[in-house]
């Protein structure tokens, strides 16, 4: 039986309120039709009376309701805001039919990549018309969504499984998940897998399908320790 290692770092994750979201930065999505296309533009509006150093992620999520087909197509980049400016941070199109659930998701960052801002849209089939359908602002809840950015097959390979795997939890956590593989010496890939900004584990790919089952098993059980970590921190902030 083979033996694989995972290297899990438990780390005190930084703790936000939704009160502080939307607060000094906002994030607007900005969603507009032509034809069969749909025309996404992400903006930021600085809310507060002094400059602003932001980062921001603007993702487009698209499930295939015949096929099953999902795909992510996310831009980033930084930007500087002045007083109560509001400025438009990045603009893209798809293509969609009838069948398709599209998630839209923007993400504001400050300087030490904590999130600040964000929106998020979902765009589905309601009785043959496409109907958008918007979080409060004030509450705004991010389930079960896994950002892909592999660079490899295999690496791929290791989403398609850690996602399946990540789905039998069943945690509706308001946290986003994301797998980053990065080029190392020689032709190898490492694998990062985050939980907003907190690092959870990570380890060098290989081409061998039943060490990348084992490893997305190991890392799904890995992020669901550390939402339980999460809870009972929270539940412990409470009672104090």
């Amino acid at each position: 039986m083979k033996k694989f290692f995972l290297h899990i770092y438990l780390i005190l994750p930084f703790i936000a309120f939704s009160q502080t979201m939307n607060k000094e930065v906002k994030a607007k999505i900005e969603v507009s039709y032509t034809e069969d296309l749909i025309i996404i533009k992400g903006t930021a509006e600085n809310l507060t009376d002094v400059y602003k150093s932001i980062s921001y992620k603007l993702s487009v999520i698209k499930n295939g309701g015949k096929d099953g087909n999902k795909s992510t197509n996310a831009q980033s980049g930084r930007e500087t805001l002045e007083a109560n400016q509001i400025k438009d941070l990045s603009k893209t199109q798809i293509n969609t039919s009838k069948d398709d659930e599209i998630t839209l998701l923007l993400l504001l960052f400050d300087e030490k990549g904590n999130i600040i801002g964000k929106d998020r849209i979902v765009i589905g089939e309601k009785k043959k018309s496409l109907e958008i359908k918007e979080q409060p602002a004030d509450g705004l809840e991010l389930t079960g969504l896994v950002f892909d950015e592999t660079k490899t097959k295999f690496g791929k390979d290791f989403y398609d499984l850690f996602y399946t795997e990540y789905g039998k939890i069943n945690k509706k956590a308001n946290k986003i998940v994301k797998l980053v593989e990065e080029l190392t010496i020689g032709r190898n890939t490492k694998m990062t897998i985050f939980v907003d900004t907190d690092m959870i584990s990570e380890f060098i790919i290989k081409p061998d399908e039943d060490y990348l089952t084992y490893m997305a098993q190991e890392s799904a059980n890995a992020v669901f320790k550390h939402f339980k970590n999460l809870e009972r921190q929270s539940e412990q902030i409470i009672r104090y």
